[in-house]
């Protein structure tokens, strides 16, 4: 059959649940929205090393929420008036979610597969990896034996747990070797 759109045909998963992605300005991933919440995934197989996207945005100073931190002030973020269908068509990358053990990350704007990721699976990078000191730090679901429990930027972990994230985003690397130093009146997760 051929595909008119040229949307990308969408197997059903596993689970028996058929959910159709929204499509994207990118080839191999789409949003979909189950159980209440968005979420990215992928939409064809994407081997390891494959460029999925590049993130687009505004450069702002204040973080928030869903800003990407790409500099040591500076985050990527959206201007007011988008369309929830501009965003999920053109923004889709505010979509990804947390993983302590990610697929996917994030150089300066480009989202790069860590591994082999499968169609319907979830892509999630570690927020650690990007953010110095997340504007709403949050308890970690992701279920991975190494699981932080509550993400709140790369300020807040331990040399032992930096070690563990393997790249992190350039404007971080200087906070890379010794200790991170915890302000007074925090504790480590």
């Amino acid at each position: 059959m051929k595909n008119p759109d040229k949307s990308p045909v969408i197997d059903q998963p596993a689970s028996g649940i058929l959910e159709i992605p929204r499509p994207t300005r990118s080839e191999v991933v789409g949003v979909i929205r189950a159980a209440r919440e968005y979420r990215l995934v992928a939409i064809c197989p994407i081997p390891a090393g494959d460029l999925l996207f590049r993130i687009e945005g505004v450069q702002t100073t204040t973080p928030t929420r869903y800003s990407l931190q790409i500099g040591e002030n500076l985050h990527v973020d959206l201007s007011g008036g988008h369309s929830t269908e501009e965003i999920l068509d053109r923004y889709f990358w505010r979509f990804m979610n947390h993983s302590c053990a990610p697929n996917s990350l994030i150089r300066d704007r480009e989202v790069v597969a860590r591994r082999d990721i499968q169609p319907w699976e979830s892509v999630t990078f570690d927020y650690n990896t990007t953010e110095w000191d997340m504007a709403e730090p949050f308890s970690c679901g992701c279920g991975s034996v190494d699981c932080l429990g509550i993400i709140r930027g790369l300020r807040y972990l331990t040399s032992s747990q930096r070690e563990r994230l393997g790249t992190v985003a350039s404007h971080l690397r200087r906070h890379m070797p010794g200790e991170c130093r915890v302000p007074a009146g925090t504790s480590q997760a």
